[in-house]
């Protein structure tokens, strides 16, 4: 069974889109170009649209988020045996994020990615972002967010075809560049307030660095993006959907017509709960180039970048802020968009 319900069924979410996609999984050419130009539209726009009819099961999702609950409610010793190494792979404690005035943002993790084992010949030669899973000792826990991570991976391949569509390119334009690409999960457990000393947010304005970001998140919410006005807006859960959002690569492989939009995650209740999103980026040595997307040489804004050189480098600046500020926000320049020391 597909999970999500058409527009038709269900209230409209103020400020993003809902996109219904089925018609791009039809071999309809009109149709196929009907969903692109909604996507388009929503990208061109804000950046953010919550997609329905979107293919992934909703006993897929149910199982995914089931086992997580239990992983988390663990022993801290038995999920500290699988502690996130170097690599960002496997279980993150609370702790792992505090910030220089102390507070944590009372949220651990489990994080993934793209599989590889340790023969790959991309781990052999070290190259960053690629690494081998750091999977629990518990019966059906890999079993069952593989399963999540593959469906949402090809929800990912779908958008993507979305977009290429709209942009006027072959529906594989981008997503021959996902072979093996640098494509992770993270499962987010939200403690709600647990008596810890915590930051009012749970993770701070900041905007995603990649392709795109498929999003799940509970009935709890929590997300908020940044309107035209300034003012933030609640992306609502909506039942059967997923938020999708365009990341700073692909508004540099536009050459800045989709829009990266900024946004963060609050604590709205002492209620614990759970988000998983899949930063979809393509393999390590991509070229982001907006004149392969017909942009003239005297419009280009942003020089090319080779895909995995650009997350590290947004990976290494977003460390360098955190700490020391409550929220920050990296721009494509370097610059400091928004910093607000508690």
């Amino acid at each position: 069974m597909a999970a999500g319900l058409s527009t038709q069924q269900q209230a409209m979410p103020a400020g993003i889109p809902v996109v219904d996609l089925g018609g791009l999984y039809t071999s309809d050419p009109v149709a196929r170009q009907a969903v692109a130009a909604k996507i388009g539209a929503a990208c061109d726009d804000i950046g953010f649209f919550y997609a329905v009819n979107h293919n992934v099961s909703v006993e897929v999702i149910d199982r995914a988020v089931a086992i997580a609950d239990r992983f988390f409610h663990l022993p801290e010793e038995e999920r500290l045996k699988v502690k996130a190494d170097s690599n960002n792979r496997g279980y993150r404690d609370v702790w792992d994020s505090v910030h220089r005035n102390g507070k944590t943002n009372a949220r651990d993790s489990f994080d993934l990615g793209f599989p590889v084992t340790a023969d790959d010949p991309e781990v052999r030669a070290g190259t960053p972002l690629y690494a081998p899973n750091n999977w629990p000792d518990m019966p059906g826990f890999r079993e069952a967010i593989e399963a999540y991570y593959g469906e949402t991976y090809k929800l990912g391949m779908k958008i993507l075809e979305g977009f290429a569509l709209y942009l006027g390119k072959p529906d594989d334009f981008f997503t021959r560049h996902f072979t093996k690409p640098v494509a992770d999960m993270v499962i987010n457990h939200y403690l709600g307030n647990a008596g810890l000393h915590i930051s009012d947010q749970a993770s701070g304005p900041h905007t995603d660095h990649g392709i795109v970001t498929i999003l799940w998140q509970d009935s709890l919410g929590g997300l908020e993006v940044m309107g035209k006005d300034g003012n933030w807006m609640q992306a609502t859960p909506l039942r059967g959907s997923f938020v999708i959002n365009v990341g700073e690569l692909m508004k540099r492989w536009t050459n800045g017509r989709f829009k990266a939009t900024v946004h963060r995650v609050v604590h709205l209740r002492d209620i614990p709960r759970y988000s998983m999103p899949l930063f979809c980026n393509p393999d390590f040595r991509t070229i982001v180039d907006p004149r392969d997307l017909g942009v003239p040489e005297q419009d280009v804004q942003y020089p090319p970048v080779q895909s995995g050189e650009f997350l590290l480098s947004r990976f290494k600046a977003t460390r360098k802020l955190w700490g020391a500020e409550k929220n920050a926000v990296v721009s494509n320049d370097d610059k400091l968009v928004e910093a607000a020391a508690e």
